[in-house]
Order: structure tokens, then sequence, then C-alpha cells
């Protein structure tokens, strides 16, 4: 199905909305933002002037009654975004979902399936896909100059917040499903399956905290099925984290200096099999809004979703595998269908 304008409508109206999302949504110029939604009143008026929606509504189910909301980007806490995927799938909307998926495996499979059988697109943010250095060392992996990838060290904090608060519903277990896992690893689990051009397929996790207490720092071994190891450490506990990230291949590597959050700028550093030492600068971008445009062209043109539904499930199920990893101290092995 294919449409010449995409009449967007917004439930979640925190920070990521306000500062990626919206202006994602009006920098492309086929996109309409045709109403938000806020449990707010007042917060949704103003939303709705701030960014020229028509509609301000408290209520998620009115707004997908108005036949002008086409797809619809869904901003809220992490376990009420199965819920509002399925329920924006049934009444006919595209649906633009951050991530996670859902909360649970059982969930995220039953999002895909609501949406294939409404006919809807399904997409899923994960912004680090359309930063310009995982890009650049995708094309350099796939090229072969630096032979074929062995292993890959990658480390992604948010960093300490002494003194720092969270929205409550992050650290509640109810709500947010894990902690750093979600709220930091998922970017970059997702982003090692893009340029590796492969599944996980063993899981080794450890965890700061005990089952049932969200962890601040999580580090894991994966392999990939075309047999790729990768060591990942995320973690909301070091101060001045270094995000850096090192893809070691047979004749060369690549090198990523402050590279791993998608709100900074660093430098990637080549190492071909030629003995060539190239260094790349790369500025921040608003990888959010590239990754939403990109969404919005592909409903445009009526062709395959990337990031999609699959990449949101395959990100559900590899939390969900390294939490029974940690928690019960065992390899985990992952297989797809």
């Amino acid at each position: 199905m294919t449409t010449t304008m995409n009449g967007w409508g917004l439930i979640g109206t925190g920070d990521i909305a306000e500062d990626r999302i919206l202006p994602g949504i009006n920098s492309f110029a086929s996109n309409k933002l045709i109403a938000v939604v806020s449990r707010d009143q007042a917060r949704a008026d103003a939303f709705a002037k701030k960014f020229g929606a028509r509609h301000a509504y408290t209520s998620y189910d009115d707004m997908l009654r108005n036949p002008a909301v086409t797809v619809v980007a869904i901003e809220t806490p992490n376990a009420l975004h199965a819920g509002q995927a399925i329920a924006a799938a049934r009444a006919g909307k595209h649906v633009f979902c951050d991530k996670p998926l859902a909360t649970t495996v059982a969930d995220a499979e039953r999002v895909l399936e609501e949406c294939e059988k409404a006919g809807v697109k399904l997409g899923v943010n994960f912004q680090c896909r359309f930063m310009p250095c995982f890009i650049e060392s995708k094309r350099i992996i796939d090229s072969g100059e630096i032979g074929e990838v062995l292993l890959v060290e990658l480390e992604a904090s948010a960093g300490a917040r002494p003194g720092g608060t969270l929205a409550r519903w992050r650290v509640d277990p109810a709500m947010a499903g894990l902690g750093t896992s979600i709220t930091v690893g998922v970017h970059v689990y997702d982003i090692l399956r893009y340029m590796l051009s492969s599944e996980i397929v063993t899981v080794t996790a450890f965890f700061d905290s005990p089952r049932g207490v969200m962890e601040q720092a999580a580090l894991s071994v994966f392999r990939f099925a075309n047999g790729i190891l990768a060591q990942v450490n995320v973690n909301e506990k070091t101060p001045n984290p270094h995000n850096d990230f090192v893809i070691y291949g047979t004749k060369g590597r690549i090198t990523g200096r402050g590279l791993t959050r998608s709100r900074f700028s660093g430098e990637l550093q080549v190492l071909t099999g030629r003995g060539e030492n190239c260094r790349m600068e790369f500025p921040s971008v608003n990888a959010h809004a590239l990754n939403v445009a990109a969404f919005s062209q592909g409903l445009l043109e009526g062709r395959a979703i990337s990031p999609s539904g699959i990449d949101g499930l395959r990100s559900v199920q590899l939390t969900d595998a390294m939490a029974r990893s940690a928690w019960d101290g065992v390899h985990v092995s992952l297989s797809y269908s």
C-alpha cells in the first residue's frame, strides 16, 4: 500500500519525542503531524501548538479513531508499547515504535502478527543504523578492506548519574522491563547485527544485580552465526566513559572513538590490509530524525521497512536470553524460525 502523505499521530510527550522524533517528523516534506496524545491536556495542547498538530488528545483511542492519522509514533513507557502498537494496527495505522518493541518475547511476536494481519508497516527506533560512522564501518567490513571480521569489543555507557534522577517508570521493573540492557544496550546489540550481517546465536551475560532488580551494568559475550565473537559492556555507572569500539579483522581493524552514543561526535580510525591508516571525524547527528525519515520514505514507496518489526523482535529475544544467562548462570543458545 502506497500513499502520498503520512498523517502522524504521536503518543508520548517526553524528551525524546520533543527533541528527536517530532523534529524528524516535521523535517520530511510528505509528513504532517495530525495529533498528539498526553495524559495531561495542557501538555498535549503545548506540544500541538509547538509542532503544528491539529489535534491534542488525552485519549489514545480517540486519536486512533481520527481518519487523518495514518501512522502512529509510540514514545511511552516500555511496558505499554506492545498494547499500543497492537491497538494502532487494529485501527489500520502504520506503527513506528520506540525500543523495546515489547518487554516479553510473546508480546513482541503478537505485535508482528497483528501488524501483518492488518497489512500495516511496523518500524522500530534503532537510530544507530543511521549514524554515518556505523554506515561507513559496515561499508568497510563488506568491502573486505580489513579482511574477515574475527572479534569485536564495544563499550556503550550513558555515564554515572550522581544525584541525577530518572523518570519513575524507568526504575520500575514492571514498566521498564530490564535496565541498562534496554536503555542503552539494545541500540549497540542491533548495530552489531547490522554491521556484521549475522544473527547472535549464543549469549553469555553478567548483570550487576540479582533477579528482579534492574541492572545498571551488563557485560555480554555474543557468538554470531558466522563465527564472529563480540564482547559488549553497557552500563550507566562509570563516570566519563570512552564509548569506543574495535572491530578486528584478519587484515586490519576499525576503531571508533566516542561513537557508540548517538548524540556525540567522535573519530573513526581504520587500518587496512594494505597498511593504510586513515582517520575520519564524525559530528553528532539527529539519528532519530534520519530513522523517522527513512521510515516515512518507506511508507510512501510501499517498500520494506528497516529497522523492521523483525529487528525489534530479535532485540527482545536477545535481552530475554541475556537475562536468563545472567540470572541462571548459564550459556543461552538462540534459534530463529
